[in-house]
């Protein structure tokens, strides 16, 4: 008799929560269909929005937990968030996606408006996930320099999806 690895019950210490997350964001896409499906064109466009900030939101979380285990692994002091960097970071992000440019706003800015004695800033651009945009970026001297940089103490991470859907990604590191 052949018993295949589904047909074996696992106990639930055992199942792996990527399915548990996979699970929970098919059903929320699901219902965000069915909801938008029923509701006015208005309406359903808001929805989508909606869910788009909340999956920005999280792709956010995620950038600065990764960053902070990188730098964790180095003996580097965790990064908190700071209000200034978030917003300078999320401002960021939305001209690029909306202009469809690629490139670095000003430290001087940065350093001006956040009131801080360091700044720094990576960039991305894609569809790929958080973990292998914080990969890619260890894998560049240029931007492995800013995240590991002893300087930092603080973070700010804006994301915003561009007309083609790709996230456009914009990381401040300051230091007052």
């Amino acid at each position: 008799m052949n018993l295949r690895d589904s047909d074996v019950p696992r106990p639930r210490s055992l199942r792996t929560p990527v399915r548990a997350v996979a699970a929970a964001l098919t059903t929320t896409l699901i219902v965000t269909l069915l909801t938008t499906a029923t509701l006015a064109p208005a309406q359903a466009a808001q929805v989508r929005a909606a869910s788009m900030a909340s999956a920005a939101d999280t792709y956010e979380q995620k950038v600065q937990r990764l960053v902070n285990r990188r730098r964790a692994a180095r003996g580097l002091p965790r990064l908190k968030l700071a209000g200034c960097a978030d917003g300078t970071a999320e401002n960021w992000s939305s001209h690029l996606a909306s202009t469809g440019e690629f490139y670095h706003q000003s430290m001087s800015y940065v350093l001006s408006k956040c009131n801080a004695s360091y700044a720094g800033e990576t960039l991305g651009r894609g569809t790929m996930t958080p973990k292998r945009l914080v990969r890619l970026w260890m894998r560049s001297s240029a931007h492995k320099k800013v995240l590991i940089s002893p300087k930092s103490r603080r973070i700010g991470v804006g994301v915003t999806p561009d007309k083609y859907g790709r996230w456009v990604v914009t990381a401040n590191f300051i230091r007052f």
